[in-house]
């Protein structure tokens, strides 16, 4: 008999069930080869009181097992482990065949494209702070609500198609009535919902946009400093970058005109409100400018408008769709800011022709979505809790980032620039030379605080000693400590200096 009050260990503090905890610690010793194939395994009194639980646990652990073929429960016989266990066995690659996973690929890598290393992600474990380039704080989110909300479709009988494939590519009809509902209400923006698509947030949306509105070397104007993933997307894409100066009052229209009259401009991707990365808006007279120059010149504006309910001063332009008279504006928005970034959920407002290319695209990306949740964050909408919830963390906001703008000016004024921001959810900071954002961020990380590592460069490509720093996902005691930290890894590089 084997000695299962040892073999089997539970821990009764862990989020796994016990019996889910018996059933994996049986897997993992048929695997070993401790316990071999055809045992017989205790009967579910005998375990039970061996490893001190209900026979109920044992018998679901039993059941668990049988069902993944681990085990073979013969009535009146017992529980044996089975003959013909799901294991896979390890077999010998023919020679020359790639046996390692670090090896090098033998068809080799686009070296044109920069973006693998932009996108390692840091490793959290030691950060206790983080600045990042403008999240909202998810501790804020209506969460209970959404989890009611997704019980009850899952629960109900008359939505059980929901989890079937959906026959609409566009999204969950009832999200998409209360987008254009809200659209008309917030923007001013009046369509029907044959004007609007679902996406998996904004970066799927710019990534469908660009791969039906290219062609190979089609040109795509774009700030000089601007929204580095959305640059790689339309490169992915196929696109040439064209870039245009960025300056306080948003991009510059007139290099706009001047780069259409030398060249055909298939596209003018723009970021009207709290421009990424340097939070400036782009005023009403440029944005009038820039659909008459896409009437003129027949050129796509892409309007990323993903920060458009976050504005803390006077009432913000309607964005340049409300005033598109002639099919000009691809407008994309986003619902991850307003909820919580892990929820995936954007859409894209355009001519009805525009959107079943998109439609037709999606339905080999993306063929079903998350109907479910798109339902609940529809309830949510309906419920007027989305308004509520934009109303009280507009609020918070605004408190954090004048406690954020207020300390960065009492504890680092000396060393960053910074221009306090209408709006959005992150403040453009520039560093003195002194301060390197490498050195910077690399002693700022054994503190405990994590900067962003985008680098952005002017435009006779020098880098710029200046970053986003966000501040509405850290609280009030958050924001004074990380700043504090941050304060001292500043001062830690300016003794070196010296």
């Amino acid at each position: 008999m084997l000695p299962f009050k040892t073999l089997i260990k539970l821990d009764r503090t862990a989020r796994s069930p016990l019996y889910i905890q018996i059933a994996s610690t049986i897997i993992r010793q048929i695997t070993a080869g401790i316990i071999p194939v055809g045992f017989k395994l205790p009967g579910g009194r005998k375990l039970a009181k061996l490893l001190g639980v209900s026979r109920r646990t044992v018998m679901l652990a039993y059941e668990e097992l049988e069902a993944q073929g681990w085990i073979d429960i013969k009535p009146n016989q017992g529980t044996f482990i089975h003959t013909n266990i799901p294991t896979i066995q390890k077999q010998s690659l023919p020679i020359g065949v790639l046996d390692e996973a670090h090896q090098e690929s033998h068809f080799g890598l686009n070296k044109e494209l920069d973006f693998l290393a932009y996108y390692q992600p840091p490793n959290l474990k030691a950060i206790q702070y983080v600045f990042d380039t403008g999240y909202p704080d998810v501790r804020l989110a209506p969460l209970k609500e959404l989890s009611q909300n997704m019980g009850g479709v899952l629960m109900s009988k008359r939505d059980k198609k929901i989890m079937n494939y959906a026959a609409n590519f566009n999204g969950h009809i009832q999200l998409r009535q209360e987008i254009v509902k809200y659209l008309g209400e917030s923007r001013g923006i009046n369509i029907s919902m044959e004007n609007l698509i679902i996406t998996r947030g904004s970066l799927m949306a710019f990534s469908n946009i660009f791969r039906v509105l290219l062609a190979p070397q089609d040109k795509v104007i774009v700030g000089d400093i601007s929204f580095k993933v959305a640059k790689d997307i339309i490169q992915i894409a196929g696109g040439k970058l064209i870039t245009v100066p960025v300056d306080e009052q948003g991009m510059d229209v007139e290099e706009i005109e001047k780069a259409c009259k030398k060249q055909q401009i298939r596209a003018v991707f723009v970021m009207p409100h709290h421009h990424h990365p340097t939070t400036v808006s782009l005023t009403a007279a440029r944005r009038m400018k820039l659909l008459h120059l896409a009437e003129k010149y027949q050129f796509a504006i892409v309007e990323d408008d993903y920060d458009y309910d976050f504005h803390y001063a006077s009432s913000p332009i309607l964005p340049m769709a409300s005033s598109d008279r002639l099919g000009s504006v691809i407008y994309v928005g986003s619902l991850s800011k307003i909820v919580a970034p892990g929820l995936r959920l954007g859409f894209i407002v355009a001519p009805v022709d525009f959107i079943n290319d998109l439609s037709r695209l999606s339905r080999f990306l993306d063929c079903h979505g998350n109907t479910a949740m798109e339902k609940a964050i529809a309830l949510l909408f309906k419920e007027g809790l989305i308004r509520r919830h934009l109303k009280k963390s507009l609020k918070i906001y605004r408190q954090r980032r004048d406690l954020f703008c207020a300390l960065l000016q009492k504890e680092l004024g000396p060393f960053v620039q910074f221009t306090i921001p209408e709006g959005g959810l992150a403040v453009w900071v520039l560093f003195d030379a002194k301060i390197p954002l490498k050195k910077l961020r690399a002693s700022c990380y054994k503190k405990g605080v994590l900067i962003s590592k985008s680098i952005f460069q002017d435009k006779e490509g020098q880098s710029l000693n200046a970053i986003r720093m966000g501040f509405a996902s850290l609280n009030e005691k958050e924001l004074i400590a990380g700043v504090e930290l941050l304060k001292k890894a500043v001062l830690a590089l300016l003794r070196e200096e010296f």
